[in-house]
């Protein structure tokens, strides 16, 4: 195993179209966070924010607590000076839509729940342009700005602290002015590219204020910290963070600390080929330190080109163009530090009042870098805020926390179990070529032989449990315990478990896990991309007598196994039986040998899942979602999202739904009646659950009719829009009920999917999933 040398250099050493000042060592000891934190006033050190405390109020929508505002309850704290006790006021889960303001007030904790910021959602959707009436309505009430006809940036604060020695934690703060805007289309009037779009969810006029596990989500202008008017100290110390945004989206003139945090670009809301900044700092030319950003993680949203983000440009507030001078107009102060950086990161810009960057001469900027390392594409970016159901709460983001030493690139299976051993601190595990996980720890192949248990031997099996003789009650005695016993040595080897925050990236086209599967079992947070699966071929399955009329052999392996995971996103991969599939096993007591169960599949309460732009072939039995009729505490879970996969000379199950919500969009299902894998059906509509389609397209065997393409299996609703059979609009609901013509069968699923973007014309749909889908198209 080797740390991830190839994709985790130096940043200095990186080609960029200007180059990025980098701090020396000597200059880089006296921008620590103590320096920062030193600054303006008496040493500041921040406190633990990860303590459980008693609240001195409740907030709660229904009605369960001391109050149903956030807002009352930060009016119930007394003025600052007339008590010095700390105020702690806790959140209860839900969404509050209000505009907070906190002026003058005694010290406050205001917190959510410790283990779930997503869990407490402070929104409101106030942005710059938005009018109002001059003279008679205020902007946020911290920055009324009467006179003003609109909200303006400031006025536009979700939330506004304007307090000293405020504390947040463990919650959700958010704008959301801009999020129906996508690819530069749907503004509010008066609102453009160009301006008007700033909507900021939180701005600090104080000093000490304090954030631990806060999300702060927006898109223009997300978190504006201000300096205090005159030489009163303000300073902002933020860890274990989230932040959002995709122009200018960390700014001010306070002394701003951004520690172990990490720092999202959003994409898909400007117009295509628009860039973007992170930082906007607007430090007083007589100020020594602004912002700080160290020991940190620039993130990605997919779809933003390398370079299209720059680390960010100077505010000069209040400065026109071409007007700025030195010693007088604002020169922003920024250091990012000892971090990871992804390639959607490009140079410092010039400033807003178009001051060129330069890191020399009268004009200089004091905006720099020490110690900061380059992530490669694919382990700089998370989930996106919309992606289907792996965006829900807190999204899904992997190893994006994993700091320098846990970018780990892996080449055999010895060196992935050893990753996988960090479990649940972050990590990012780059896949270099084939891994075969059926290999001794030596790397030596191994087989049938290598896994039978002594007392195992097949024919004698079959020889004991053929019907004729044993009859039709399930295999029991030495026999079947030997086969029980090779199976779970082979399973030992063969299957090994991810645990909770990894990201497990192929690097390259020929990136795969062969002979074996991954288990995703109780975990949460997981990342699966670009990397082949293949041929998780069972030694030893099990026989039924009573599974169907004549009995089946039973496989226990898929390639990919989701039980009670959460927050798993699976893009760009690739699945299949390879060289060894079950079409060609011989037949033992009168049933085809079944060597492999399925290629992912999804039950024991997952949730919140996304499956995106895969490859699934050459298989029998694809995806499960759901394991049982009876796993009545499926219900409420199993929320996934099938987007842009490809399904290719499979039989069945593509995928076959129990209890879930799933939300099927822009998918490719070529059905071959006279494949190896002849084609049953795609969609199984199984018990209880609740399937949203809309635009898929199959392409199949002129013998396959539209009647064939769904089965029911038990269920009772069922929702599709805009599908495509062999280049024609289909109606999949009249053709379900038309194979069923004595069940009841509902159009209306009672719900409708919120986190995917445009699905894209069904006429669209076969050309783009098979330029994109699967493995090795990253």
């Amino acid at each position: 195993m080797k740390r991830w040398l190839l994709t985790l250099v130096a940043v200095a050493a990186l080609a960029h179209a200007e180059p990025r000042p980098q701090l020396a060592a000597v200059d880089a000891a006296r921008h620590q966070v103590a320096d920062y934190l030193a600054q303006g006033g008496a040493p500041w050190q921040p406190a633990d924010l990860t303590k459980r405390w008693t609240p001195d109020f409740i907030v709660a929508t229904d009605g369960s607590g001391t109050h149903k505002t956030v807002q009352a309850a930060l009016d119930a704290v007394p003025a600052q000076g007339s008590s010095s006790k700390r105020h702690y006021i806790q959140v209860q889960a839900g969404g509050y839509r209000e505009q907070l303001c906190v002026q003058g007030k005694a010290p406050i904790t205001l917190y959510g729940g410790i283990d779930n910021p997503a869990a407490t959602v402070i929104v409101q959707g106030h942005y710059n342009a938005e009018p109002k009436r001059a003279g008679l309505d205020a902007a946020n009430p911290c920055y009324p700005d009467l006179q003003a006809a609109s909200h303006g940036t400031a006025g536009s604060a979700s939330v506004a602290i304007f307090s000293d020695d405020f504390q947040l934690a463990h919650l959700t703060i958010a704008n959301d002015a801009m999020d129906a805007v996508r690819d530069g289309v749907g503004y509010p009037a008066g609102v453009g590219e160009s301006g008007g779009a700033q909507a900021v969810a939180l701005m600090t006029q104080g000093d000490r204020i304090q954030l631990e596990n806060v999300r702060l989500l927006g898109h223009q202008d997300t978190f504006y910290v201000r300096a205090v008017p005159g030489v009163a100290p303000s300073r902002v110390y933020v860890h274990n963070s989230l932040i959002a945004g995709d122009v200018d989206f960390i700014f001010g003139n306070a002394t701003l600390v951004i520690d172990n945090s990490t720092v999202l670009s959003r994409a898909g809301r400007r117009a295509p080929g628009s860039g973007g900044h992170v930082l906007a700092p607007s430090t007083a030319a007589d100020t020594r330190l602004g912002l700080l950003i160290t020991d940190s993680r620039f993130m990605a949203e997919p779809g933003l080109k390398p370079g299209a983000i720059s680390l960010g440009r100077a505010w000069d507030f209040g400065v026109p163009r071409g007007a700025w001078e030195a010693d007088t107009s604002p020169n922003g102060q920024a250091l990012v530090r000892d971090s990871l950086i992804g390639p959607h990161i490009g140079p410092w810009a010039a400033s807003t009042s178009r001051r060129p960057f330069s890191g020399t001469g009268p004009a200089a900027n004091r905006m720099t870098e020490f110690n900061n390392r380059a992530l490669s594409a694919l382990a700089s970016e998370v989930l996106g805020s919309n992606d289907g159901w792996a965006a829900a709460g807190l999204g899904t983001s992997g190893g994006a926390a994993a700091l320098p030493q846990h970018h780990l690139a892996v080449s055999n299976r010895a060196e992935l179990v050893a990753a996988l051993a960090l479990g649940e601190r972050p990590k990012v595990i780059a896949v270099r070529g084939r891994i075969d996980l059926s290999v001794d720890d030596t790397g030596k192949p191994l087989g049938y032989a290598d896994y039978r248990d002594p007392a195992f031997d097949l024919a004698a099996f079959l020889k004991a449990y053929d019907p004729a003789s044993w009859g039709m009650k399930r295999p029991e005695g030495p026999l079947e315990q030997a086969r029980q016993r090779s199976a779970k040595h082979q399973a030992a080897r063969v299957q090994l478990l991810v645990p909770s925050n990894t990201s497990l990236i192929g690097l390259g086209p020929d990136a795969a896990i062969v002979n074996g599967g991954l288990l995703l079992s109780k975990v949460s947070n997981i990342i699966i991309r670009n990397i082949h699966f293949s041929d998780a071929y069972d030694f030893f399955p099990a026989w039924d007598p009573r599974d169907g009329d004549g009995g089946e052999w039973n496989s226990d392996y898929d390639n990919l196994t989701l039980r009670g995971a959460s927050r798993v996103w699976v893009d760009h991969c690739s699945f299949d039986d390879g060289p060894r599939p079950d079409h060609a096993e011989p037949l033992a007591l009168g049933r085809r040998l079944q060597r492999h169960d399925g290629l992912l599949d999804i039950s024991n309460q997952s949730d919140l899942v996304t499956l995106s732009w895969n490859h699934f072939r050459d298989h029998d039995k694809t995806n499960l979602i759901g394991s049982s009729d009876g796993q009545q505490l499926d219900a409420g879970k199993l929320r996934v999202t099938f987007h842009h996969n490809l399904w290719e000379r499979v039989k069945a199950r593509t995928p076959r739904v129990r209890y879930g919500q799933v939300h099927l969009y822009n998918n490719l299902f070529v059905g071959d009646a006279n494949a190896g894998y002849a084609y049953d059906y795609s969609i199984g509509v199984g018990f209880q659950s609740r399937i949203y389609s809309e635009r898929n397209v199959w392409e199949t065997s002129p013998t396959i009719a539209a009647t064939q393409l769904l089965k029911l299996w038990k269920g009772s609703a069922f929702f599709d829009s805009g599908s495509w059979h062999n280049g024609r609009p289909v109606n999949l609901l009249q053709a379900l009920r038309a194979a069923n013509p004595g069940a009841e069968i509902a159009g209306d699923v009672g719900w409708q999917p919120t986190h995917h973007g445009p699905p894209d014309e069904a006429g669209q749909v076969a050309a783009k999933v098979r330029a994109g889908a699967g493995a090795g198209r990253l």
